[in-house]
């Protein structure tokens, strides 16, 4: 909670040796990235566009597919799209927290995406250019991990709770960008019907060997963008092409 260049982290159950997927966060230039490291989920990422000089006025949020060098190892790897109709790029704004910051997007997966036996994300590998490697402990059972992400200026926002968080090694960053805009995160357990994911159980009985541990993305009523680890029908995944053109943003 002392300033990191790029974080890497998963959830991790010690006793069942199950994994998420590790996710990569760093800084660069007047925005921020957040993307899978497992190279079929490298489709899709998130680009946190500050306010650039060069480009005034083109501060904002999204969801979009990859350049389509990227795009295509992503394919090659056993990538996948399934939005449900859902069009990229997918724009959103955070929930307002204060008039200095959002409250960005979050990572949810519930307690049984870790019991024994359950599809694991890879082996989890220290980033080289990560200056944090995290595994953070899955949920117990009946509950759900969130790890959420704040954009904030003038100074990191830490839930009004800094002095908790460090306690329970709870916290992560902030990174900050050339724009001065920090991101930082913060790791909880909540009850699973506290507040209720956008996609409930997209298995809907499906057995699990007919089903693929995948990812979810959603941005709700409040602007939130959840980022879900679910178990999906294997049916409602389809390969897709990469974007011809790349996004402006690189």
């Amino acid at each position: 909670m002392d300033g990191q260049q790029a974080i890497a982290f998963c959830i991790w159950n010690e006793n069942t040796g199950v994994c998420s997927f590790t996710w990569f966060i760093e800084a660069h230039r007047t925005s921020f990235y957040i993307k899978s490291t497992y190279k079929p989920l490298q489709l899709t990422k998130v680009s946190v566009h500050g306010p650039d000089p060069n480009h005034v006025g083109k501060q904002h949020f999204r969801l979009d597919f990859t350049n389509p060098k990227e795009a295509e190892k992503a394919l090659r790897a056993g990538g996948a799209w399934g939005g449900g109709g859902m069009a990229l790029p997918l724009h959103f704004e955070g929930r307002r927290i204060n008039k200095r910051t959002v409250h960005l997007a979050r990572f949810s997966a519930e307690w049984h995406m870790f019991r024994r036996g359950m599809q694991r994300g890879p082996d989890p590998a220290p980033q080289k250019k990560a200056t944090l490697n995290a595994h953070l402990d899955a949920p117990p059972v009946g509950k759900v991990v969130h790890v959420d992400f704040y954009l904030s200026t003038v100074r990191p926002y830490w839930e009004n709770r800094e002095n908790v968080l460090r306690s329970h090694d709870a916290g992560m960053g902030p990174l900050r960008n050339a724009a001065g805009q920090f991101l930082t995160a913060a790791v909880s357990h909540a009850h699973a019907q506290t507040e209720p994911d956008p996609f409930g159980d997209p298995s809907q009985g499906v057995p699990a060997e007919d089903c693929i541990r995948g990812v979810g993305e959603a941005v709700d009523k409040t602007g939130l963008l959840w980022i879900c680890e679910k178990m999906i029908p294997k049916s409602k995944l389809q390969p897709t092409s990469p974007p011809r053109r790349s996004p402006s943003d690189g």
